[in-house]
Order: C-alpha cells, then structure tokens, then sequence
C-alpha cells in the first residue's frame, strides 16, 4: 500500500473535469485507489461521484492511498493530478 498527502493546487479545487482524470487514472487495472481528506472517510477513486462529494477547495489537504502492482508510478501520477 501506498499513501500520500496533497495540498489541492487547482484554484477551482477538484470540481468534475479533474475529478473525471483522477477517477480515469484511478481506474488502472489491478489497482484500488482511495481519496478523502484528512482524518475522514475515504471514498471510491475510481468513482466522480463520490470524488466530487468530498467537496475539496484549493488548500485543502487530501489523503490518497493506492494498493495494487504499480502503486507507487500510480501514486505519483494522482498526486501531481492534484498538487
């Protein structure tokens, strides 16, 4: 497993067309992704809808983590998806 905190670099936060990439990304076969903010539920990454339901604003601070063969390379592409 791999983890990661991300500042929210976007001005526009995470709103529907980087959360539509980031669930693309997510969607990696052999890989489950998970997203939240910090000290809460994490939610489905590979899902918009519940992406979308975190409501993350720029600056806030989001918690990804990645369990499958290439979950580092993943990891790394989400986190520059967002930071």
């Amino acid at each position: 497993m791999a983890t990661a905190t991300v500042r929210i670099a976007p001005a526009e936060g995470l709103h529907a067309r980087p959360a539509a990439e980031f669930a693309r990304l997510a969607m990696k076969p052999g890989h489950k992704v998970s997203v939240g903010k910090v000290d809460s539920k994490l939610v489905n990454g590979a899902s918009i809808l519940e992406i979308l339901t975190l409501g993350l604003k720029q600056g806030d601070i989001a918690f990804i983590e990645v369990i499958g063969p290439d979950e580092e390379n993943l990891l790394a592409e989400l986190v520059a998806l967002l930071g």
